[in-house]
């Protein structure tokens, strides 16, 4: 169901129209449209750096892998599949850069380890920021909240890092039967591709560094749209809450993180005392900047199939 663009399209719609009915939506036009430019384009600026980063971290993860991939057609795949995961589920766009890889000559285990260790370290690093919040000035009245929401993001790193030991761990845990079935093989043979990297701590350092960096440029994104939309809340309380909301905007339920992510981010502003006006603005912002990042793939996409033409 959840692979369903009809579910997701009709998840989203029911979401979005539940939000427009219950909040003003003349007032939060209003704010929508009076939005100051310069933060926007700030907001923009970065998130063109933040792709930029993610570009390069995984080119250097298929560089240690041995893959000859040259750094613009990483570029070029990247941007493409950014535009497509548009209209996918959550994760599509990852699907599709595996896809465009084994096109390109490299092993399709290979290709998706490079994938998923590329999205785990970005993962960790995201809930690692949540964790490092509660040093970025936390307003008393949130520090309660802000402090289980960190032992959470906290403990979720621990866990998901440990998906880099998958292969020890499948073999300790599955089952001889299900090792044997296909579905068993496949998992075990990228889980060996995936454990290669752990030869290279080196390489696995920097990209969890430039990880770090991507998500703090992401969380400034959105401080910035919310100070051009005159909302007044300290930096340090995006950087506990929208670890959260970036998490949600990963799942596998809307389309362009419209609906549930808009609802969610409405839900984390509230305790800050955003009116739901601003919050339903801000998250509008959030989605078409991330509609906006994706258009150099959609030029992309009609160059190549011009030419396939």
């Amino acid at each position: 169901m959840v692979t369903s663009f009809w579910f997701r399209a009709g998840l989203s719609v029911s979401v979005l129209a539940i939000l427009v009915t219950r909040i003003d939506k003349d007032e939060a036009a209003l704010a929508l449209s009076s939005v100051d430019p310069w933060y926007f384009l700030a907001a923009v600026a970065v998130d063109v750096a933040a792709r930029a980063i993610m570009i390069g971290r995984w080119a250097i993860l298929l560089r240690a892998s041995g893959e000859s991939v040259s750094s613009w057609s990483a570029a070029r795949i990247f941007i493409i599949s950014s535009f497509v995961g548009t209209a996918l589920p959550a994760g599509g766009a990852d699907v599709t850069r595996v896809y465009a890889l084994s096109r390109h000559g490299v092993g399709g285990r290979a290709a998706t380890a490079s994938v998923l260790v590329d999205r785990l370290l970005g993962l960790v690093a995201l809930l690692v920021l949540g964790t490092a919040s509660l040093g970025f000035g936390m307003p008393e009245a949130n520090l309660p909240l802000a402090r289980r929401v960190a032992y959470l993001c906290l403990a979720a790193a621990v866990v998901l890092s440990g998906a880099l030991w998958a292969d020890v761990l499948a073999r300790r845990l599955l089952p001889e039967s299900l090792r044997r079935a296909p579905p068993g093989r496949w998992f075990l043979l990228t889980a060996n591709e995936m454990a290669g990297y752990r030869s290279h701590r080196g390489v696995l350092a920097g990209v969890f560094g430039l990880s770090l960096v991507v998500q703090w440029l992401r969380i400034t994104e959105v401080f910035l749209l919310g100070a051009g939309l005159g909302i007044d809340i300290g930096f340090g309380y995006y950087l506990a809450f929208m670890p959260i909301g970036l998490v949600v905007l990963m799942l596998p339920v809307s389309i362009a993180g419209v609906g549930l992510p808009q609802g969610v981010l409405i839900w984390l502003l509230r305790p800050a005392g955003v009116p739901d006006p601003q919050s339903l603005a801000l998250s509008t912002l959030v989605v078409v900047l991330g509609v906006l990042g994706t258009a150099p793939g959609f030029l992309l996409y009609l160059r190549a199939r011009g030419r396939r033409a």
